[in-house]
């Protein structure tokens, strides 16, 4: 007997009910079809909407038609009922701004295929009309994309004979609803609802009414607890990040006296050593250093410095993040409770929370509300501006300071953009506020692990930027210099 193989299974997959139900979809999508195309072809879309997950309309004069690319229930269908505008919002942004106003130029089903092109033709503001295809999968994995206009090498499929169609209706163990669409006469399970049509379309309104009534807020509360749950695991582990690093700040001195003990004992340090035992300045405790063997002892001490400055920079601020992300995993799990059973307005509510997609809830305005700066409170009552990135420094002084306020930055190296608030009114800040912004000046910059540390500053007009330099560079005149102890004040906002 010849083993079995591949070719065997594709044969028996050509012939099996896999094979059939293509068939059939690919039967269906092209009496949809031929119903459907005279009705709108000529048409221009009025607006786009989406009625619930996976459903799109398209409005024209006095119909609708009905896209629906979700896995429950593929079709597509025409409606002339008047619009129900109840749960409907606009759909993404992407489809609408591509369909809305559009003529339809054609409507054709693939052959042997459950895909529909829909061809139409946008015109720009300067009158030149570019034709564009919009393709509507019905099959296994259903979805609606848009590109340029086929070719139309693919062949329309032929009108196969029916006689009649039948919606299939049942419910499942957990209460939701189901509906398949077919051809007369071959109806199974008799114990189940069939309903018989004399049109494609008829049949799919049908259906489409039978699941998705009942299936779209079930469908939408899904939704939107898969996006809740999404953002909790982010926030929870962000959580445990940030109480790692609180307990990590509390290393701080320890990192600091085991860099020191390397560079007291550095002569005890063998190359290729990956630890050390290295005795304590008390001359009879051992203390156990972890080393990098492709580091020098120098080398290792900085990084044991830069470890301890790190973990005092999260002492400070670690413990304000942790409380803003426990007061944001409270709101979420607020939210998921709610979620559970939500309806109406407050449904829609969570959906614009959660689900939207980001350009509709205007990116670009959510990067200009961005913060491009923190904020210490130093004595004496002043603000001190600080910005956080290259981009953000060029905003900080372009954009944000005043032309009277005094700018620092530390001298010859790298650093932050440093801003003093000089408020309206004849108050000028004395020395001790100038040396506590430069110190500030100071720790935001490479140099800011030196003792000591020359910052230059003067007011704000008398900087500025040469054309076409990088982000962060700035040119200053009129400058004064300090030498100041890196340091940055407790009070931050």
């Amino acid at each position: 007997m010849r083993p079995r193989g591949r070719c065997d299974r594709l044969r028996r997959t050509n012939d099996g009910p896999l094979a059939r139900r293509r068939a059939l979809d690919a039967t269906l999508t092209t009496h949809l079809v031929h119903e459907i195309a005279p009705e709108i072809t000529g048409s221009r879309v009025r607006r786009v909407i989406a009625s619930g997950p996976g459903v799109v309309a398209l409005e024209f004069d006095g119909a609708r038609l009905v896209i629906a690319v979700d896995r429950a229930l593929p079709l597509v269908a025409l409606s002339h009922r008047r619009s129900d505008e109840s749960g409907s919002a606009e759909a993404d942004h992407r489809l609408s701004r591509e369909l809305t106003g559009a003529r339809v130029t054609s409507l054709r089903a693939i052959a042997e295929t459950a895909i529909i092109e829909l061809g139409f033709e946008r015109t720009n503001p300067a009158g030149v009309a570019t034709a564009r295809t919009a393709t509507i999968d019905l099959g296994r994995h259903p979805g609606l994309t848009i590109g340029p206009s086929t070719t139309g090498d693919r062949g329309d499929a032929p009108l196969p004979p029916a006689d009649g169609f039948v919606v299939t209706e049942w419910t499942d163990n957990a209460g939701r609803p189901h509906a398949r669409l077919g051809l007369a006469g071959t109806e199974r399970h008799p114990e189940r609802e069939h309903t018989r049509f004399d049109t494609a379309n008829e049949a799919a309104l049908h259906a489409f009414d039978a699941v998705f009534a009942d299936l779209g807020p079930s469908r939408r509360r899904d939704i939107v607890r898969k996006a809740i749950a999404k953002q909790l695991r982010r926030k929870r582990r962000a959580v445990t990040k940030v109480q790692k690093e609180i307990d990590d700040a509390a290393r701080a001195d320890e990192y600091r006296s085991k860099g020191q003990l390397i560079l007291a004992r550095k002569d005890s340090i063998k190359r290729g050593d990956t630890s050390a035992s290295l005795l304590d300045y008390d001359g009879v405790t051992s203390v156990e250093v972890e080393i990098d063997p492709k580091l020098t002892p120098q080398d290792n001490a900085e990084a044991y410095f830069r470890r301890a400055k790190k973990a005092e920079k999260r002492a400070l601020r670690a413990p304000e993040r942790l409380e803003s992300l426990q007061s944001e995993v409270e709101k979420l799990d607020r939210d998921a409770a709610e979620a559970e059973s939500a309806d109406g307005a407050e449904l829609e509510r969570l959906e614009e929370i959660y689900t939207r997609p980001v350009s509709a809830r205007g990116k670009k305005n959510k990067q200009e509300e961005r913060v491009h700066y923190r904020t210490y409170h130093i004595s004496g009552g002043w603000d001190v501006l600080v910005g956080k990135t290259n981009r953000d420094n060029d905003v900080l002084t372009h954009k944000v300071a005043r032309p009277g306020d005094l700018w620092f930055h530390a001298r010859q190296v790298a650093g932050s953009h440093v801003v003093l608030r000089i408020p309206d009114g004849d108050r000028r800040p004395d020395r001790q506020a100038i040396l506590e912004a430069a110190a500030i000046a100071a720790f935001h910059s490479k140099a800011g692990r030196s003792s000591k540390v020359s910052v230059s500053y003067t007011e704000k007009r008398h900087v500025r930027k040469p054309r076409g330099a990088k982000a962060g560079l700035a040119v200053i005149s009129r400058e004064k210099s300090v030498m100041v102890r890196p340091a940055i004040p407790e009070s931050t906002g």
